[in-house]
């Protein structure tokens, strides 16, 4: 049984695909190559780093263990694989992202089958898998930076794990969002 921390009478979850900390150290160097001479860093914390798979919003906690459920059978229906950043871009003026290069596009496959029933269909209207680095778009230059990256390409990895986590608006560092990993499913080995 998971027992995550109350929010308003529920969780706010989502699950993902986190970043080797080789391919988060490799980013965050391009991200520093391109940041425009500002008084605070515009990037949010190398540890918020991921490629969101499902976004569940606020669910109550007693959906949790469905949650985890149905992340634990699309990571066993699934052989692991391998993806790479590379592009980059802003979304709606605001959001910076860098892309995903998935070569044996696994990624919408097994997105699919973790949203299935519990996902927020708006926020998945198109599979455009990315990690959000800023939230911060509109300041001066950002999306220059963006477009400097947009030939960026990170180091490949094996995508092994899918993490469920809960999301905390505002509670992390520098009022960021904290993200906490309520479990993890380990991906099929063929």
């Amino acid at each position: 049984m998971l027992a995550p921390t109350r929010h308003h009478g529920g969780v706010r979850v989502f699950a993902a695909i986190t970043l080797p900390e080789n391919v988060r150290d490799h980013l965050a160097s391009a991200l520093a190559m391109v940041t425009p001479s500002a008084s605070r860093n515009p990037w949010g914390p190398s540890v918020n780093w991921h490629v969101t798979l499902a976004f569940y919003g606020e669910q109550p906690e007693g959906m949790l263990d469905q949650l985890l459920e149905q992340v634990e059978a699309a990571a066993a229906g699934t052989t692991a694989f391998e993806i790479n950043l590379a592009g980059a871009g802003v979304f709606h003026h605001d959001v910076c992202w860098v892309g995903v290069s998935d070569p044996t596009a696994a990624l919408g496959p097994l997105a699919q089958t973790v949203r299935q029933t519990y996902a927020t269909a708006a926020q998945h209207a198109q599979n455009r898998f990315h990690v959000t680095v800023s939230r911060a778009g509109r300041q001066a230059r950002l999306a220059d930076a963006m477009a400097a990256l947009s030939v960026y390409r990170g180091p490949a990895w094996t995508v092994e794990q899918i993490s469920l986590f809960r999301s905390d608006l505002g509670a992390g560092v520098g009022g960021h969002p904290l993200y906490t990993e309520l479990a993890r499913a380990t991906l099929r080995h063929d």
